[in-house]
């Protein structure tokens, strides 16, 4: 047999077995369709019996519907139990938002009650300040706190918004920093007033002599009794008396106009020039520690106390002139000079 007929022997073998296997699962299949229905329609028969006499309840189900029934019930039953398991979600997550919410308001009232106190503390401040640049006559601008407070931030948050009740604590923020911002440049005034008394303090005689101690005042300037005569005189100064050796200092900055010796009268003195006219001298030393023409600078050691002179015991003659009039040197002493002196003594007067 030639090649060519070989050939068509194959295939027409190979299309029947096609074919005949084709025919063979399209049986089956019909067959596997036609017992799947049969069974479906046979029927279950359901009886409800009751205790008593009264009339039994059957009906009849097919397998087709009690697989129909049975889907729907267990579609019913998941969803629901999908729907259950989504609702507890939504509910957890609702009360932790909701608790997120109460801590955030708390929070809030927290700010604001500080806001309020802050806005309190603010008034106080600017009723203090504005006395202030009163004393200094440094003019002060009107309305910081009560009025409407411009900036980038008032932009942002205009007046309107404000007023409708948009942010009532950061509108009180944002009037406080206006009212801080324009606290600015009277400050400066006020820095540049306490710098010119700074300095003005620096060259009065207002720093206590003694250095460490206070001593006591044994004499006081005005009528005194001369210890020794009994009789009365004009005390040019005031005396201080404290143990020989006590360091005396310059009261303020100046001059050394005077270095010499009275033996009946300051002993070993030192006078010293100061600006705006003022002079000090100090008596009885027992060692001088200056040169004359040299300057000093205030809190300098300038001395020792001594008993030198015209003295009944160890102690200093401090005094004080205003152009060629004796003044009491307490009133100088007496001014406040903290600002100045920072390493000043408990007393605010000698240094440590």
């Amino acid at each position: 047999m030639s090649p060519v007929n070989q050939y068509k022997n194959w295939e027409k073998n190979m299309a029947r077995g096609v074919k005949k296997g084709a025919l063979g699962f399209t049986s089956r299949f019909a067959e596997f369709v036609s017992r799947v229905f049969r069974t479906g329609r046979q029927h279950f028969t359901i009886m409800l019996i009751p205790h008593s006499e009264k009339k039994i309840f059957n009906f009849k189900v097919s397998i087709f519907a009690l697989i129909f029934y049975s889907a729907i019930l267990s579609g019913v039953t998941i969803g629901f139990v999908s729907m259950a398991a989504l609702f507890g979600g939504l509910q957890s997550e609702s009360l932790e938002k909701a608790a997120q919410a109460q801590l955030a308001q708390a929070k809030l009232d927290i700010y604001g009650e500080e806001i309020n106190s802050l806005n309190q503390v603010t008034q106080l401040h600017e009723t203090a300040f504005s006395g202030l640049l009163d004393i200094i006559g440094t003019p002060q601008t009107k309305g910081t706190l009560d009025g409407d407070a411009r900036g980038d931030l008032t932009s942002f948050l205009n007046v309107q918004q404000l007023k409708q009740g948009v942010s009532r604590e950061v509108g009180s923020l944002v009037r406080l920093r206006s009212y801080l911002e324009q606290s600015l440049a009277p400050l400066g005034d006020v820095t540049n007033v306490l710098n010119s008394q700074k300095k003005l303090l620096v060259d009065i005689p207002t720093l206590w002599p003694l250095k460490g101690v206070r001593g006591r005042i044994t004499s006081y300037h005005g009528a005194s009794e001369n210890p020794f005569t009994g009789a009365w005189y004009f005390h040019k100064g005031i005396d201080i008396a404290q143990s020989v050796g006590t360091p005396i200092i310059a009261p303020a900055n100046g001059k050394v106009n005077r270095v010499e010796f009275d033996a009946n009268g300051y002993g070993n003195y030192i006078d010293l020039t100061h600006p705006y006219g003022f002079s000090t001298r100090f008596g009885h030393l027992s060692r001088v520690l200056v040169s004359k023409g040299q300057e000093v600078l205030r809190g300098q050691l300038i001395g020792n106390m001594g008993s030198t002179g015209y003295s009944t015991g160890p102690h200093l003659h401090y005094e004080v002139h205003l152009g060629v009039q004796y003044v009491d040197p307490l009133e100088y002493l007496n001014i406040s000079s903290a600002v100045i002196d920072q390493g000043a003594g408990a007393d605010g007067r000698g240094y440590e």
